[in-house]
């Protein structure tokens, strides 16, 4: 019952009591004895089974991705909202030679005494103020995530003087990270996101392969598609273009996305872990006779040798922007650690006796191994800082493309479905009869790969195999 077997593409094909309106591939290559445009026969069964998950998989995930892309946006362009909402917190006016450090950072712990020094900014141009990240004693968070209370100070390096404070949990990139990744409703929603990229990436495999053309008609439609033919072909040529156009960019963004996810990253992690390709760290442990002590707040002095610690970084060939980060406990170096990520990427870190002033290790990017670099690159990219404004801009192109693609896919379906019907592809036969075994092979080892995908495809084919049982019950166990 209901298979598919490649009908022409302004065909139709009975369904039960419903009748479906087929959209395969407008160019396929004909076979032996076959006229122009008929798929060749070892397509046939292979067809309708991509064309469905293609369809389900899209229909599904669309909304979510939809708002994904939107929330994305906005997140790429952070830095420019942050700088419209804190102009006078992160703007300098004040003019001369920047203070000591350790100025600056008693500037900045005099608004929250007995705090406890979490990092310092220093600021990296003209016109750029100097971050103080304090927390209160005791504060806790998440691994990853802000620490409860966390507040950056901003202060006027040529000054000292306070110009305004930023809590971590209110920075606009928090708020639209987790609009972006769970729309603020809690852990519980983000396997949703997560299952919705791995749909995406199910329909754009599914979905290059019923597109890829078998004939030159095909490939001149992609560069000259038929925007004025009107109707379903009109709207299929959009969604192709807008598909093919931006599937390299959509594939590498789904990708990097799923590295943060909780059950895919897992399998990341643990790949990264067993290869020894994690992100390599500097070794902050000092000798017995080391100098190095730990200052719990920033109260006057030099901040705990942060004077010394920047020196010693200086002299050591780090400059931009960068992080200055406490020793943790008594015994333990400074860590100071470049934080542009914009190409190309030299990222080092150097651990600082801040008695001595001793570079007691380093880490530069040279050193990190293949797979690290590739992750870091990708999340970069992902997070639109990699190359700057061009970063920001050409994602954005692709939301936009994406939104598109997402239009004309449903205007198509809208246009395609019969009245009161879903106007779903066909069902095929079953799987293990009508799929080739290398697609089974290579879509079991997805599912183990992506876990929501595993988990949604078989509740999926439960619920399919009750419908056929109840429409079709003679032939349920065929």
């Amino acid at each position: 019952m209901d298979d598919y077997r490649g009908v022409g593409t302004d065909q139709a094909e009975e369904v039960g009591t419903v009748t479906v309106t087929a959209d395969p591939d407008p160019d396929p290559a004909p076979g032996p004895g076959q006229p122009e445009g008929a798929p060749p026969q070892r397509e046939r069964p292979l067809r309708p089974v991509l064309w469905r998950l293609h369809f389900l998989g899209g229909f599904l995930a669309a909304p979510v991705v939809l708002s994904l892309a939107l929330t994305g946006v906005l997140f790429a362009w952070n830095p420019q909202i942050e700088a419209v909402l804190h102009t006078d917190a992160l703007t300098a006016v004040a003019a001369g030679q920047p203070q000591p450090l350790s100025e600056q950072v008693a500037a900045a712990g005099s608004e929250h005494p007995g705090w406890t020094l979490m990092a310092v900014t220093p600021a990296a141009e003209p016109g750029a103020t100097t971050g103080v990240t304090l927390a209160p004693e005791g504060a806790g968070g998440a691994e990853s995530e802000p620490v409860d209370g966390a507040t950056t100070v901003y202060v006027d390096p040529a000054s000292a003087t306070v110009t305004g404070q930023i809590v971590e949990t209110s920075r606009p990139s928090e708020w639209l990270r987790t609009l972006h990744s769970s729309w603020h409703l809690g852990p519980m929603a983000e396997p949703l996101t997560e299952l919705a990229a791995s749909w995406v990436l199910v329909s754009l495999l599914t979905g290059l392969y019923l597109w890829w053309p078998r004939g030159k008609r095909g490939w001149a439609r992609l560069l000259r598609p038929r925007w004025r033919a009107g109707g379903r072909r009109a709207w299929r040529d959009v969604h192709t273009t807008l598909g093919v156009g931006i599937f390299v960019l959509l594939l590498g963004m789904v990708g990097t996305g799923l590295t943060w996810t909780n059950y895919a990253g897992a399998w990341l992690d643990a790949v990264r872990a067993g290869l020894s390709s994690g992100t390599p760290a500097v070794s902050t442990g000092l000798a017995a006779e080391s100098t190095g002590h730990h200052v719990a707040a920033p109260q006057g002095g030099d901040a705990g040798g942060i004077d010394t610690v920047a020196a010693s970084a200086a002299r050591a060939g780090l400059s931009g922007p960068l992080e200055i980060t406490p020793a943790g406990q008594a015994g333990s170096a400074w860590t100071v650690a470049t934080v542009d990520d914009r190409w190309p990427v030299e990222l080092t870190t150097v651990a600082v006796d801040p008695g001595s002033g001793q570079v007691v290790d380093r880490v530069g990017w040279a050193d990190y191994p293949l797979l690290a670099k590739a992750t870091t690159l990708g999340i970069d990219f992902h997070q639109a800082t990699l190359f700057g404004l061009a970063n920001q801009i050409l994602l954005t192109a692709m939301a936009i493309a994406l939104v598109g693609l997402i239009v004309a896919g449903y205007r198509m379906w809208w246009r395609r479905r019969p009245a009161g019907g879903l106007g779903a592809p066909p069902r095929v036969g079953p799987l293990l009869r009508t799929v080739p075994v290398p697609l089974l092979v290579g879509f079991a080892v997805l599912m183990v790969a992506l876990p929501t995908l595993g988990v949604s495809f078989l509740v999926y084919l439960a619920v399919e195999r009750v419908v056929r049982s109840v429409r079709c019950p003679a032939r349920s166990g065929a």
